[in-house]
């Protein structure tokens, strides 16, 4: 009986190290196997898809004047 992730039959998780850091696990029906994918790759495919009834709903309730970016920062380049 397995006792990890990697051991499993149905997974597809590769080399995980620090590089996958903000990666998730996810199930890939192409594949049938679960994998690990960026957040980022999540995110980018979603925004593409989002009905515009939900974008007017979130545009009517959130008030931009009461959004404070004080603690707000980007780090260092």
């Amino acid at each position: 009986m397995p006792t990890r992730l990697r051991d499993l039959t149905n997974t597809d998780l590769q080399n995980l190290n620090s590089a996958k850091n903000k990666y998730v696990m996810r199930y890939s029906a192409s594949s049938d196997k679960f994998d690990v994918i960026s957040v980022d790759t999540i995110v980018s495919a979603a925004s593409t898809n989002i009905p515009d009834d939900f974008v007017g709903q979130v545009e009517e309730e959130v008030d931009v004047n009461n959004i404070g970016f004080a603690g707000l920062d980007a780090g260092t380049f």
